[in-house]
């Protein structure tokens, strides 16, 4: 028997699901769709689909609290620049917090001097390559050589107005060609969340007026064209007989290259997984939006129904597999949940709603609301002796509960809280605290205070954990969980720069205004200085559960800066600096402006 989590007014999540999508069209020539616009000068040969046909919303809706279509509007599939004087009013989404309270100055001080400093060694042993390799001192080009830690990480520079870091990274991107790469095939996934959402937040950050800007004006602008000059090479993943994105691109011939995966019972598909499918939205929208284009959002929209319209129908609602046909576009696992591989499709259904609120993203928050429906009746979990502790089980390829969770579900936490706000939904608050709370745990008893990647716990009536060969579930298990309510998967002690759990502590914070949640970042981050840093930069802690994390490994990600570090420093930054209302945070915890007028 599975313990069910004890929200508040369970039965006023259920939400009927929007039909908001017609027929998929076809993908065909730029001149043939709805816009013909090139994309930049240099690659006229983009290719789009047409416009994605708007359904009437329904009158009313059935969810005490969220919008009844109010907000809902009849213009194209796609957006276009427009005055503010033109869009909605900015939602409060933040705690009020009295003026001078929110921040700590001191915190933020530190936050920036371990950003500094890790800048600091990729300049010396790494600059140019993608990233450093803290221990050999040497750098990588893992990312296509292309200076991943400089375009990821130059948004996180300008909120903490690092000029000089700035300055450098801006001529760097400048410099870049994007259409070539001596790596071959190009991962569409990562290169967007990484690269195009770095371009794009940052040309966001400098013409927000917010931040320091005084840059050459040609280097900021370089942003917004480097960007479109890398979607429209990207936008080759979505030549697939379905129009879902391919998992890889041949940048050389301008083909989609696929991934393959054999089902159970031995057939081999295209595929691409669920949260490689379905995490182009908030770049691809904002684009749109920057240039008048609607090619980008047309793509995205295309592939995306095919994920928000599963077929065979998942275990539970919402709840998708994590992966897809891409030939056919049907689901081929039952593997839901918001863990690694699903994770960031389901984060980007409520956060696109909240960019801009239409009839098609209507349609994603319903979907987000039936997955969140179906995590709270399925799978939000109290470990056996821990009624008060909540984790979020994943499902496995059958469908069934795994008792386990992985690092990359803790960012759930923070998107419950967002949804909400953005929704007027209270329950879900009090989901997504419960979320935090339980990854915090997970820090919480380690020898380091850092987290680990992967952790189980047995079922709080029966103190069983699935049947699983590829595990050992030894006593040492089951008297870790018995004192800490989980238990760390052998192998998975491993910490590195992992940022999913701090991001929902400053979504609680933000949201809350409750101060526990900055003191949490506070001891990770003091752990972290503990164990990561060493005579170069930050580097891979082997250990979270021994002393001084027992050993390091060599190497240092892109989102270290872009992600670990911005979400400390935002922890403690004045509480208007970057308003949750005003901008959205892709995956990778790059923010762009939402289309609203502050």
């Amino acid at each position: 028997m599975i313990s069910k989590f004890p929200l508040r007014f369970l039965s006023s999540l259920s939400l009927l699901s929007v039909q908001a999508f017609a027929a998929r069209p076809s993908i065909v020539p730029v001149g043939q769709g709805e816009t013909n616009t090139a994309l930049s000068s240099t690659h006229s040969t983009l290719l789009t689909t047409a416009a994605v046909p708007i359904a009437s919303a329904p009158a009313s809706l059935s969810l005490s609290g969220y919008p009844k279509g109010a907000n809902a509007t009849t213009s194209p599939t796609s957006p276009t620049p427009t005055s503010n004087v033109t869009l909605p009013a900015c939602k409060s989404i933040q705690y009020a917090f009295p003026s001078g309270t929110g921040g700590n100055a001191t915190r933020a001080a530190a936050i920036k001097e371990a950003y500094q400093y890790a800048w600091n060694g990729y300049v010396e042993y790494a600059w140019g390559y993608d990233e450093l390799q803290p221990l050999s001192k040497n750098g990588t080009n893992d990312w296509y050589g292309w200076g991943v830690t400089m375009v990821d990480g130059i948004d996180t520079a300008i909120i903490m107005e690092l000029k000089d870091v700035v300055l450098k990274m801006l001529g760097w991107i400048q410099s870049v060609d994007f259409t070539t790469t001596p790596d071959g095939n190009v991962e569409a996934f990562d290169v967007t969340i990484r690269y195009l959402g770095g371009l794009l937040s940052a040309y966001d950050l400098l013409k927000s007026g917010q931040f320091y800007n005084d840059y050459p004006a040609d280097q900021i602008e370089a942003l917004l064209s480097q960007a479109k000059i890398l979607a429209d090479k990207l936008a080759y993943a979505f030549l697939t007989p379905s129009g879902m994105a391919a998992a890889n691109v041949d940048f050389s011939t301008n083909t989609p290259v696929e991934a393959q995966y054999t089902a159970p019972d031995g057939k081999a598909y295209n595929s691409t997984n669920t949260a490689s499918a379905g995490s182009f939205l908030i770049e691809y929208y904002r684009l749109a939006t920057l240039t008048g284009n609607t090619t980008y959002r047309s793509l995205v929209d295309t592939g995306e129904q095919l994920l928000t319209h599963p077929s065979p129908a998942p275990t539970y609602p919402g709840l998708v597999g994590t992966q897809f046909d891409t030939t056919g576009g049907g689901m081929l696992n039952f593997a839901g949940g918001w863990h690694s591989e699903v994770d960031s499709f389901v984060e980007y259904l409520i956060k696109i709603y909240h960019y801009k609120a239409d009839n098609i993203t209507q349609g994603y928050a319903d979907f987000w609301l039936d997955a969140t429906n179906s995590t709270v009746e399925h799978l939000a979990m109290h470990p056996y002796g821990f009624e008060d502790l909540t984790f979020i089980s994943g499902l496995d390829d059958n469908g069934t509960l795994t008792y386990t969770m992985d690092d990359y579900a803790c960012f759930s936490g923070g998107n419950f809280l967002l949804g909400c706000k953005v929704l007027g939904i209270d329950a879900l608050c009090d989901l997504g605290i419960a979320a935090a709370d339980g990854c915090h745990q997970t820090y919480n008893t380690t020898v380091t205070g850092l987290g680990p990647l992967y952790w189980g716990w047995f079922d709080s009536e029966s103190n069983t954990f699935p049947p699983d060969p590829t595990m050992d579930i030894d006593g040492g298990s089951r008297k870790q969980a018995a004192a800490n309510g989980e238990f760390i998967v052998n192998g998975d002690e491993v910490y590195g720069s992992f940022p999913e759990s701090v991001e929902s502590w400053w979504y609680a914070h933000r949201i809350t205004g409750d101060p526990r949640w900055a003191d949490y970042a506070w001891d990770m981050f003091l752990g972290l200085n503990e164990t990561a840093r060493n005579s170069v930069a930050f580097a891979t802690v082997n250990n979270v559960n021994m002393p001084f994390g027992e050993s390091q490994g060599d190497s240092l990600d892109s989102f270290f800066f872009a992600e670990l570090l911005k979400y400390q420093y935002l922890m403690y930054a004045d509480p208007s600096t970057i308003d949750l209302g005003q901008w959205v945070f892709n995956t990778e915890a790059h923010p762009v402006r939402v289309q609203c007028n502050p």
